[in-house]
């Protein structure tokens, strides 16, 4: 019994090393996964100029800021037609019962004109407050336009990120799948056991997990794009562009204008936020005009014409004094002290402006230097995340080498794939942080829109911050 024991044992032996000799030791592939489509092909194509555009003419933002544009405008109509003269046509129906030297029944009218010849400055305050209402309504929609497509911006390129995630998530978890059917056989064939198969499954369930979760946060990142552009959260979006695009380098974004000083200059006129607390300062200045006037005299001529007729036609009164003419002089003498109050309010609101349009020019000079830091830190961050994941795949390169000659284990494998898809999710957020970066800058050099379709548009050339674009 033990002969035949020992006999089917030996003939055991011999079959599986003709199989192993015959069929080469297997090992873990890695796939090219450049080439695979975006999970958001067959949608509405989508680049960056044209969600700006879109943005500009459909965001509720941007619609509402217009309409205080037509708001001012028509507030200023209405201040400056005080300075004008007044029209009105007055009618009058009179009924007497047996009033002596009166008719039964009259009929008056009167064509009346007034206009005020002075006023103490108030009127003429008014009108200038309601032409720089609409100056400042124009500059706060400059402003909303810029914020919201920095908006825009960042989150067009949020869902080019979190695209991005889920493409290297769905590649680990194909990698994972794919080494686990290899696996399989290995264990088969006893050249691997079920610890490794298990570890395999443990990195492909992990995976999983991870490409759900991306998967979330794309579809979270796209509806609000939708938000922004006003487009139904259902839309599904495929937008074209990389994170790469329009990126510069550290050495030009590094690059620091000669006369820094002529550059906050022009900075600060680029910055429609700054100008809109200008022009608040300005409209508190006419408003001290304005409550001063409540002191001072005023000055107005009316006239008018005046004509009747009853039954018995033009009665010998309504034939003479048509034409009346008043010219009307108010002085004031007191007002318990209502100017008063009126014009210390004013001076203290117009101080309070001060100190807001000093404060807005302080913030901005810090805005500017931090948003230039935080971009060469991006820009550095991500050379270096690009050697990072230059320095993982050959790691995984090696790996694999050293796995298929038996040096390395199946861990330095697993590790080395785990790695790269940390280097690779670590690039992707280092191009999101550096297009938002670079964003940020444009939005405090005050021009983020002329910069923005340049660089969409593939013509871009880095300003140095302070740089003038406008004309």
């Amino acid at each position: 019994m033990k002969a035949y024991r020992y006999a089917a044992l030996a003939l055991s032996l011999a079959l599986l090393g003709a199989c192993a000799q015959a069929k080469p030791r297997p090992r873990l592939k890695r796939q090219d996964y450049s080439v695979q489509p975006a999970p958001d092909q067959e949608a509405i194509i989508l680049n960056m100029a044209q969600a700006l555009s879109i943005a500009m003419h459909e965001n509720l933002t941007v619609l509402t800021a217009e309409q205080n544009v037509e708001s001012a405008k028509g507030r200023s109509k209405a201040a400056s037609s005080a300075l004008g003269p007044y029209l009105s046509l007055q009618g009058q129906g009179n009924a007497y019962d047996k009033v002596p030297n009166q008719p039964d029944n009259e009929l008056l009218a009167r064509v009346a004109v007034s206009q005020s010849l002075y006023s103490g400055g108030a009127k003429q305050a008014r009108a200038r407050q309601g032409k720089l209402g609409i100056k400042q309504a124009e500059q706060n929609l400059d402003n909303t336009k810029e914020t919201v497509a920095m908006n825009v911006w960042n989150a067009f390129c949020d869902v080019l990120y979190r695209r991005e995630v889920l493409r290297n998530t769905r590649n680990a978890l194909d990698y994972y799948t794919n080494a686990e059917k290899e696996l399989n056989s290995r264990v088969m064939y006893g050249l691997s056991t079920n610890l490794d198969l298990t570890r395999v499954r443990q990195q492909k369930e992990n995976a999983r997990a991870q490409n759900i979760t991306a998967g979330n946060s794309l579809e979270a990142s796209r509806i609000e794009l939708c938000r922004l552009l006003r487009l139904p959260p259902e839309t599904q979006l495929a937008l074209a562009g990389s994170l790469e695009d329009g990126l510069p380098t550290v050495e030009k974004a590094s690059t620091l204008p000669e006369d820094l000083d002529g550059a906050l200059k022009t900075v600060l006129e680029n910055r429609s936020d700054y100008q809109a607390l200008r022009t608040a300062r300005e409209v508190q200045a006419q408003e001290i005009k304005a409550a001063r006037a409540g002191m001072l005299p005023s000055l107005s001529l009316s006239s008018g014409y005046r004509f009747g007729y009853h039954e018995n036609g033009l009665s010998n009164a309504n034939k003479d004094n048509q034409w009346t003419a008043s010219l009307t002089l108010d002085v004031p003498v007191w007002d318990s002290g209502a100017t008063a109050g009126n014009v210390k309010a004013a001076k203290a609101n117009l101080k309070a402006a001060e100190h807001a349009v000093a404060e807005k020019e302080d913030s901005i000079k810090a805005e500017i230097a931090d948003n230039w830091l935080g971009l060469i830190n991006a820009l550095e961050t991500l050379s270096a995340s690009r050697a990072n994941v230059n320095l993982a795949r050959e790691s995984l390169d090696y790996a694999e080498s050293g796995y298929r000659e038996g040096v390395n284990t199946q861990l330095d494998v697993l590790q080395a794939r785990s790695d790269l898809t940390n280097a690779l999710q670590q690039l992707a957020l280092s191009l999101k942080n550096a297009r938002t970066a670079q964003a940020a800058v444009w939005k405090s050099q005050g021009y983020f829109l002329e910069n923005a379709f340049r660089a969409v548009r593939g013509t871009d050339d880095y300003k140095p911050i302070g740089t003038a674009n406008k004309k």
